[in-house]
């Protein structure tokens, strides 16, 4: 039963050092000096370069001299900086050269670490100022942390010298006086956290505020004080016997201990402290100075005492391993998460991988947690609105605006070029509603179908030999004379023909610009101004000039009326000339009102009624004569000066209108009237013989008369100079007539010759039936010319059945029904296999998430089995420390027999959950299943290229049927391309289903390896669950040695108390006997009987106690005696028992390093 005992011992659960679980935890401290030697500096150092002579009191006025010679740092004169280690020996301490100051001592640790304690034993004459430094960041910058000195306000003025009550301040510590001897060992101490003693702040705050550095220096600044002796002067120094520097690694309260760390310097197994924590709290980093990879929902902040701040993990739903604090989330969710996850796996995305990626939708028979919940959709990224992921609720693909099917891949009808970065997904067609027959285009391509003489991508150009003339809804002949031109195209938008040298006109067949009549006869210059005229210049007819807007006359070198007269430019007339002319026409309605108001003439027939229209009519006339012609002085003044008696007569009216007598005359208007009517008369007559002199002027407008006669004038020499040039063209031009007549007469009779030679060899050839065989495998025999063809018809008739597969085609015809027919045939093939290709695909997708899901069982048996790994190391541990203490317990001369016989009493009472042989027979279960588990990452390594076989396949497989389906646009080589797509869709199918086929034997592979994996998982919890009972036996175990061993120490402390009354009643002993040999003899000289014999029976009394104590004594160290030999023989008992347990320990050590193997084998899976 004992055995059985240590075995269930070796189960246990060792105890933490230090509890983390209530609040913040720190290491324990150790010497952050030692194995860093090399890290120590001194500025100064004596004996370097030679040996140097101190000179140090001894005994009374006197002195001794030493030598330092630290040229060999081992020998036994040196006294270098490694000498104030703790392991250097009594004999050892560091000292500077003599009478230099300042010196300073530097610890680089080049890590962070807290320092709880700094000790300096100091050798020699104590300094009388120096100042403790530290650095966080590693010696570019150092704060003081405290000031000593003999006399602070002398050493360091301005420093204080009260204990701060403030985290940030500083102070001065006056030193304790050395006494008489100045050279006797002085020990300092600093603690930072004593030094804060009494800044009320929680201790944890100190310890994260005042302890942490990341080196340490002491700079001495002022020799110590040495007595003067006769003779030679004492030497003054620093040195140092010791220097420890207490602390641990700095870890913010949320580790317990530090981890060591493996160095390739064989001088690191000295070093005591290492910076790495032991991190607890979901914490990590060397310093756990951040929060875990997947433990970022909250900030990170130190612990402190009764609030641990752990950190706590992000909500992923298992789909991502790390995640980020992110300070904006935290705030917009009221303080409460502020973890964003990163890399989401198992095809999830968002801040907490709770939505699928693009290309994935939710799995309805999955949850959101779970490895598989995302599944792959089939919506297309390019035509759906939110990237090809579908809809959460019913799968479904939401299509763009313009894109239509059940997958959103194909444009709607009227719709081309499907692309992802169109918003609407497809473009419309833009077929021109001129030149093409609908509006319907090629979905991938955006062609449109065109109507005869039209082409491009919208129909909207004219083909080659056509042009479309403005507003007109056809393309039209260009019609370009065949000789006159270079060729029978023209521009697509003016239709003009590419014309000849001395040829113009739209399709050639006339005069270049410029110029006019028939070019056969000579075409003529246009006699016309080219800066008045438009680019062709006169009409090609009647050489009449065809001038600008703006411009007039014969030969377009005048200014037209409203324009200014500044030819060329001829702009528009100011405002100011339309206003006056307004005005003019305001005047004459004016006086056409007032005509009906005059009376008639004394004496005469008519009614002064008449006088308006007869001013109107002279100021008409006046007017029109001096804006026509350019008048003579004397005539513009005679004009004027009617023009004033005018405004005069108008006055007159004027008050005439406004007098009391309507019938009142004026004096003399009657001759006044008439010498205006003659003079209108005299200038009548001039006018007309200006106005006959210029009727062929093309505007009514006369202000340019004189310019218009010259323009005539020049004109006219200009035809005259023609037509004396133009006698000898009409005398070339007859003779080439008459030479082309004749050139045709003796040519027209040999062109009937040959056309009539033509008609009747059309008669008999060209025989189309030999074409018709090659076209169409006509079976006529009979000759077929295009003059005579008679008989049946030259193909067979519409409906007849094609040639079938497998026959030969003879003839275009036949070929391209029979590649129609395969066309669509390869096209239902290509259906067929797109739908095989899909499933293909959804396969390999189920085989990828089946992977991921073995690679997490893996990874998860791999954590356990390290996790039990982990404990049973401990209980191992735990277990030998308890066989240590037990052993320690039972081999103790001091323990009380009673308690050991309880122990041996429970031991051999104590009962365990299970037999040995059970406990046996499930570890040798573990480890035979432990040594059959599936090499899961064979499997997975296995897996990996059939999965990339597969998608291979998958690949090719889309490539072979793109390339199908590019095969229908080579039409020269369709039925070759057919029978080549023929054996590459059967290639294909066959490639595709032994891709099928392999990702089933993966699947298959991966289901056995999951299902070996789950009995491995299973048998571990039955260890762990067999295991778990034996804890608490072992805990009263524990308990009941540390009273049994708290109880002999009592008894130990008992024995030693009854010991000494044991020894103290012995000597009361001898002392009375010693008495009572004296009272013996002086009994018979001491006086009468009586008192005689009261003296001996007190005598007697005495001898009887001392006898009954003396047996008593004698009795109890012959118990003492025997229960010692109990002893003995039930630790004997208990020892060669315990060495039976050798041999299931060193089993269960194999079995640990097997599980260890395995969980190192499946660690490697996880990725």
């Amino acid at each position: 039963m004992k055995i059985f005992l240590l075995v269930a011992a070796i189960a246990a659960v060792t105890q933490a050092q230090t509890d983390c679980s209530q609040g913040a935890c720190y290491p324990p401290s150790d010497d952050l000096l030692l194995g860093r030697v090399n890290q120590l500096h001194a500025s100064s150092t004596c004996g370097l370069t030679g040996s140097e002579i101190y000179c140090t009191p001894y005994q009374q006025r006197r002195m001794k001299c030493c030598p330092c010679d630290s040229r060999n740092p081992n020998g036994q004169l040196a006294h270098t900086v490694q000498d104030v280690l703790s392991t250097s020996g009594p004999d050892k301490w560091w000292q500077t050269k003599k009478d230099v100051s300042p010196v300073t001592l530097e610890l680089d640790l080049n890590s962070l670490f807290q320092l709880d304690n700094l000790v300096l034993s100091f050798k020699g004459p104590r300094p009388s100022a120096f100042v403790i430094e530290k650095t966080l960041d590693n010696g570019k910058t150092w704060q003081p942390a405290l000031y000593l000195a003999t006399d602070c306000p002398k050493a360091f003025p301005g420093i204080p010298t009260t204990t701060p009550l403030s985290l940030e301040d500083t102070y001065c510590y006056t030193l304790p006086p050395t006494g008489a001897n100045p050279y006797q060992d002085h020990t300092i101490q600093f603690s930072p956290l004593r030094q804060y003693a009494y800044v009320p702040v929680t201790k944890s705050q100190k310890i994260e505020d005042t302890t942490g550095l990341t080196g340490l220096r002491v700079r001495f600044t002022e020799l110590g004080d040495v007595p003067r002796l006769p003779g030679r002067a004492l030497s003054r120094f620093y040195a140092l016997k010791e220097m420890r520097v207490m602390g641990s690694c700095m870890c913010h309260g949320h580790a317990n201990r530090c981890l060591p760390e493996s160095y390739n310097n064989p001088l690191s197994n000295s070093i005591q402290v290492n910076p790495q924590c032991d991190c607890q709290h979901n914490t990590a980093g060397v310093n756990c100075e951040r929060c875990a990879d997947l433990y970022n929902d909250l900030p990170w902040r130190p612990a402190e005492e009764g609030n641990t701040h752990t950190c706590q993990r992000c909500e992923c739903n298992n789909h991502a391993q790390r995640c980020h604090f992110d300070q904006t989330v935290y705030e917009a969710s009221g303080w409460r998460s502020g973890g964003v996850c990163e890399d989401c796996m198992h095809h999830t995305t968002g801040p907490k991988c709770d939505q699928c990626a693009p290309g994935y939708q939710p799995n309805p028979r999955s949850q959101m947690d779970r490895p598989d919940a995302c599944i792959r959709c089939v919506c297309s990224a390019e035509g759906t609105v939110n990237g090809g992921q579908c809809d959460d609720s019913s799968g479904s693909c939401q299509c763009k605006v313009n894109v239509e099917g059940p997958r959103c891949d194909r444009c709607k009808r009227g719709y081309y070029g499907l692309s992802a970065s169109n918003p609407l997904g497809c473009s419309k067609c833009s077929c021109s509603p001129d030149g093409s027959l609908s509006d319907v285009c090629d979905a991938v391509t955006g062609q449109c179908p065109c109507r005869p003489h039209f082409h491009g991508l919208t129909c909207e150009v004219c083909s080659k030999g056509y042009w479309k003339p403005f507003l007109s809804g056809r393309c039209e002949p260009c019609s370009c004379d065949p000789t006159r031109s270079y060729s029978d195209t023209c521009d697509q938008v003016t239709g003009q023909c590419q014309c000849r040298p001395n040829f113009g006109g739209r399709t050639c067949g006339g005069c270049p610009d410029n110029t006019y009549g028939d070019p056969l006869l000579g075409c003529q210059s246009c006699q016309c101004d080219a800066e008045g005229t438009l680019a062709e210049g006169c009409d090609k007819q009647t050489g009449a000039c065809l001038c600008r807007p703006g411009v007039t006359g014969a030969r377009c070198d005048s200014c037209s009326p409203g324009h200014c007269d500044s030819f060329p430019a001829c702009e528009t007339c100011p405002s100011c000339f339309f206003t006056l002319d307004a005005q003019r026409q305001n005047l004459s309605l004016a006086l056409e009102r007032l005509s009906p108001s005059f009376p008639s003439r004394p004496g005469g027939g008519g009614d002064l009624g008449n006088f308006g229209p007869r001013i109107h009519a002279l100021e008409t006339s006046l007017n029109l004569i001096r804006n026509s012609i350019s008048l003579p002085p004397s005539i513009a003044g005679q004009v004027d000066d009617a023009l004033s008696q005018l405004d005069k007569l108008r006055d007159q009216v004027d008050k005439v209108n406004n007098a009391l007598s309507p019938l009142a005359r004026t004096p003399g208007l009657d001759s006044e009237l008439d010498n205006i009517q003659a003079l209108l008369d005299r200038l009548t007559v001039e006018y007309k013989a200006k106005k006959d002199a210029m009727e062929n002027s093309i505007s009514p407008n006369n202000a340019g008369a004189f310019s218009a006669i010259k323009n005539a004038y020049d004109e006219s020499t200009d035809a005259a100079e023609r037509v004396d040039a133009s006698e000898n063209k009409v005398k070339e031009s007859a003779d080439v007539r008459q030479e082309t007549t004749d050139l045709q007469n003796q040519v027209q009779p040999a062109n009937t010759r040959d056309l009539d030679k033509l008609n009747q060899s059309m008669a008999s050839r060209p025989d189309l039936t030999p074409v018709a065989k090659q076209v169409c495998d006509s079976a006529r025999v009979e000759p077929c010319t295009p003059l005579q063809c008679e008989g049946g018809d030259l193909c067979p008739p519409e409906g007849t059945p094609p040639c079938k597969k497998g026959q030969k085609c003879v003839g275009a015809l036949p070929l391209s029904k029979r590649a129609e027919a395969d066309a669509k045939d390869v096209k239902d093939r290509l259906d067929k296999l797109t739908g095989k290709i899909t499933e293909a695909a959804e396969k390999l997708q189920e085989t990828q998430e089946t992977t991921n899901q073995v690679r997490l069982s893996a990874e998860k048996l791999s954590n356990k089995m390290k996790q039990a790994r982990d404990e049973l190391e401990e209980d191992l541990k735990e277990t030998h420390d308890v066989v240590k203490e037990l052993k320690d317990f039972l081999s103790d001369p001091s323990s009380n027999l009673t308690r050991i016989q309880e122990v041996s009493d429970w031991i051999l009472k104590a009962k365990l959950p299970l037999s040995l042989a059970a406990l046996k027979r499930k570890l040798e279960e573990l480890k035979n299943l432990a040594a059959n588990l599936p090499d899961s990452t064979a499997v997975l390594n296995e897996a990996d290229p059939q999965l990339e076989a597969a998608k291979k396949l998958l690949q090719e497989a889309q490539d072979a049927r793109d390339t199908a389906q590019g095969v229908k646009a080579d039409v020269d080589g369709l039925l070759t391309g057919f029978s080549s797509v023929e054996g590459s869709l059967s290639d294909l199918e066959d490639r595709l289903q032994n891709s099928m086929d392999l990702i089933d034997n993966l699947n298959n592979s991966l289901t056995k390896a999951k299902d070996q994996l789950s009995p491995a998982e299973k048998a571990l919890d039955d260890v762990s669950t067999l295991i778990k009972p034996m804890k608490p036996q072992l805990d009263e175990l524990k308990d009941l040695l540390q009273n049994g061993g708290q109880k002999a120490q009592n008894a130990q402390e008992n024995a030693d108390n009854a010991e000494g009354e044991a020894a103290a009643a012995n000597q009361d002993l001898l002392s009375l006997e010693k008495q009572l040999d004296r009272l013996k003899n002086e009994a018979p000289a001491s006086g009468s009987g009586g008192e005689a014999g009261q003296v001996g029976d007190r005598l007697a009394k005495l001898q009887q106690d001392a006898g009954v104590l003396a047996n008593t004594t004698e009795n109890m160290m012959k118990a003492l005696e025997g229960k010692g030999d109990s002893l003995r023989l039930l630790q004997d008992e208990i020892l060669q028992k315990s060495t039976k347990l050798e041999g299931l320990d060193a089993k269960l050590q194999d079995l640990l390093a097997k599980l260890r193997k395995k969980a190192q084998d499946l660690s490697t899976c996880q990725g």
